[in-house]
């Protein structure tokens, strides 16, 4: 849990932005939240770089400082975060995912289109149905609970749209991406129109490294990696780094992990591509002596401005 005593810190974001009919399938933090809590962090922190953050932590520094990363990429960060991070004077850390500049939504992302035009249980329903239809063998093994948490996980959604999203997460990488594209067909959902709504294209991405602001990987499917084999990490990873890297001109140097969970291979490969820095999901502070690929950082909901 955030404190305000807390010395060295990370604080990240996903979606920035007014709650919507058209996207109510996500949970943003506001513009007017973010203004506030980017107002109280900078008021009690000196805002940094995250490298300057574990530095800082490694020696034990008694200077209070923060580093603000922003995860997937999203057309939020261009048109509401780099105003007031520009207004402010202040840095930030964009991951984006690089799938999307392919127009591909993520699977993750698939999903909060479709929470926006139903709720968490007709898609629970849609799921049963597809797997039915399709794999009938398999509708025990992905039972969906409505009324018990599956993880401590996602504690600000309500239980069936956080079981949901873990069910998914877990089930094979095939299966998911068939279920997810067979409820677009069915419900006649564009993907490339909404992947450009949600999501920053390359000329936006290369506009805010050029004015100043860092951009890190943060993989090209954007699946889950504590699962994943050493010959997909290598493609994934390298894949989204050798895209960058030509659009920017310049080495990525820090990885975001999708939905922050990772494997020692995954840890192995990004020191192999000559990342340096690799942040999670954990919410906490940065220790002493953290290991710099699996460094902590808390989520805007943790922060109580």
């Amino acid at each position: 849990m955030f404190s305000i005593n807390d010395r060295h810190i990370i604080v990240n974001y996903h979606y920035v932005q007014d709650p919507s009919l058209e996207f109510s399938g996500i949970h943003p933090c506001s513009i007017k939240v973010f203004e506030e809590q980017i107002h109280f962090l900078a008021a009690h922190y000196n805002i940094v770089n995250i490298g300057e953050v574990v530095e800082a932590a490694r020696n034990d520094d008694p200077v209070k400082v923060c580093a603000f990363t922003f995860d997937d990429g999203l057309r939020d960060h261009y048109e509401n975060v780099l105003p007031i991070l520009r207004r402010y004077k202040i840095g930030g850390t964009f991951f984006p995912i690089t799938s999307t500049l392919e127009g591909r939504l993520p699977p993750a992302h698939k999903l909060h289109v479709l929470l926006s035009k139903n709720s968490s249980l007709e898609i629970i329903n849609r799921f049963y149905n597809f797997l039915k239809n399709k794999y009938p063998g398999e509708i025990g093994r992905y039972a969906i609970a409505i009324d018990k948490r599956m993880t401590q996980r996602r504690m600000h959604e309500d239980i069936p749209s956080a079981n949901l999203k873990e069910t998914l997460m877990i089930i094979p990488e095939l299966r998911r991406n068939e279920f997810l594209n067979w409820v677009f067909k069915e419900l006649g959902i564009n993907e490339q129109e909404w992947c450009q709504k949600i999501f920053m294209n390359e000329k936006e991405l290369l506009d805010m490294y050029q004015q100043g602001f860092i951009i890190g990987g943060h993989s090209h499917a954007h699946v889950s990696l504590e699962k994943a084999d050493r010959d997909f990490l290598i493609n994934d990873i390298g894949k989204s780094k050798k895209i960058l890297e030509k659009l920017l001109g310049a080495s990525l140097e820090i990885f975001s992990y999708p939905h922050g969970r990772h494997n020692s291979i995954a840890t192995e490969v990004l020191k192999e591509q000559g990342f340096k820095y690799a942040v999670t999901n954990e919410s906490r502070a940065i220790g002493k002596n953290e290991n710099i690929f699996l460094i902590p950082r808390y989520d805007t909901n943790d922060i109580k401005a």
